[in-house]
């Protein structure tokens, strides 16, 4: 039993405890079919067993698009526990956001790469699912009753239906956010304005936007607020607030000739080119305008406290977005630990799956000020809260109020479309009008070229 520690603080994997138990067996059958003992053999009689080279450990390989450094403790834990497994973790590029990801992933592992294990978020599922790329986890969770657990039990059910498709479990739930208001408490102050309400409205916003900002064109500048004008996530949380989304409820076809899409896009654009409280935000250091003081509201998930811990910045909290129509609401989107179909050895890839999932690599995330952990058990515990301002709660209560961010199978083509599109409006070069037109048209044709190809098939998660 060289090698292989079964200590009490240790759980027995499935195989382990199979091949203890067959040992066990081998030996009392042995003892029974015995018979009459034997004298013990002389010493020169007895002959050294020969050795057996110890077994080549199985490489498992890991990506995600968080920091390396996040899995630090899951590596020393792997080595320590997993004697049989060598565990290498990976970080792969986003450019261009999820769908740059999700490109990448397709790309290496077409090109022979060894990936095992793979992060992604809602927004490459269905792509990643559609490609075969991802392997249905169900049959690992039901040999599995505590993981099992983890996934029922401590688990908020929006999470683990984001990570589905076609009624599958396709990863296991890591980590999520949401998008909240950032504000610099000081600032406030200074201006003599109150902290925002959680039901305020776009009103109370522009009313809080046009007081704050001072913005003459000079090194001082101070901005009221900064949005993310491009990508599926920061643009849905706008979108949401109004009722609204860029695709219909089942994601098949175009819903951009909404008119809240264009009450939407205006208001924005106006906060840009009209009030002039906020910046084009093509080439805006967001980060570094808000710690600086030159920033006094932006729009993030959790993992932009990460940012503000290591800029030791502290004098700011959390609110919902402002809304415009509708109950109160906010963009939700999760990623978690996937298997790929390409695994030459899924039972040591799924006890390596298993170990990131865990609380304690939750934990790990948290404390490096990092996303949300879908973990109910772990978002409960004083150190989430311990680690972000006086509203961190704000993150897990916000499930309440979530929708799924808008992620088709073609997601890696409609972000980039969209995107496009919203740069013209913030530099002023096309109206909101011809915007929304051009990008329907645009977006529909790509609805209708997978409808093409995928029939009846579901375009949504869940």
């Amino acid at each position: 039993m060289a090698g292989q520690d079964f200590s009490l603080d240790r759980k027995m994997s499935r195989r382990e405890m199979l091949r203890l138990s067959a040992t066990a067996l081998t030996g009392a059958l042995v003892a029974a079919c015995a018979g009459v003992p034997q004298a013990a053999p002389q010493p020169q009689e007895e002959k050294e067993a020969p050795k057996k080279a110890p077994a080549k450990p199985v490489k498992i390989v890991a990506t995600s698009q968080m920091g390396v450094q996040t899995w630090d403790g899951s590596l020393k834990r792997a080595k320590e526990r997993y004697p049989n497994i060598e565990l290498e973790v990976g970080q792969t590029d986003m450019p261009g956001g999820w769908s740059g990801y999700a490109d990448l992933v397709i790309t290496r592992i077409a090109g022979g790469e060894q990936l095992d294990l793979v992060m992604i978020a809602v927004e490459g599922i269905s792509l990643l699912s559609t490609t075969k790329v991802l392997r249905p986890l169900d049959p690992f969770f039901d040999a599995d009753p505590e993981a099992n657990d983890m996934l029922m039990n401590d688990t908020h059910p929006l999470l683990r239906s984001m990570l589905k498709w076609k009624g599958r479990q396709m990863e296991f739930p890591f980590s999520w956010n949401n998008m909240v208001m950032y504000y610099n408490t000081e600032i406030f102050k200074k201006k003599g304005i109150d902290p925002p309400a959680p039901d305020w409205t776009w009103d109370d916003f522009l009313a809080v936007a046009t007081k704050v900002a001072d913005v003459k064109g000079t090194a001082d500048d101070l901005y009221a607020y900064s949005f993310w004008g491009q990508g599926m996530f920061g643009m849905c949380a706008w979108y949401f607030v109004n009722g609204t989304s860029p695709l219909t409820k089942d994601w098949r076809d175009s819903n951009m000739l909404d008119p809240k899409i264009a009450e939407t896009l205006q208001f924005l654009a106006d906060l840009i080119l009209k009030y002039k409280v906020s910046p084009n935000p093509a080439g805006w250091d967001e980060w570094g305008q808000f710690h600086s003081g030159h920033l006094a509201m932006r729009t993030c998930g959790r993992w932009c406290i990460g940012g503000s811990m290591n800029a030791g910045f502290e004098t700011y909290d959390l609110q919902y977005q402002p809304h415009k129509s509708g109950p109160l609401r906010t963009v939700a989107g999760t990623d978690g630990w996937g298997m790929t179909t390409s695994s030459k050895h899924p039972d040591e890839a799924w006890t390596i799956l298993k170990l990131l999932s865990g609380p304690e690599a939750s934990m790990d995330m948290v404390k490096l000020g990092g996303n949300i952990p879908t973990l109910r058990s772990v978002a409960e515990t004083p150190e989430f809260k311990e680690y972000g301002p006086p509203n961190t709660a704000i993150f897990y209560e916000s499930l309440d109020y979530a929708d799924t961010v808008v992620s088709p199978p073609n997601f890696n083509i409609i972000e980039p479309l969209l995107d496009r599109h919203y740069q013209g409006i913030w530099n002023g070069e096309v109206t909101v009008e011809e915007a929304v037109q051009a990008a329907h048209k645009e977006l529909q044709a790509e609805m209708d070229k997978l409808k093409d190809k995928m029939g009846d098939e579901p375009f949504r998660v869940g």
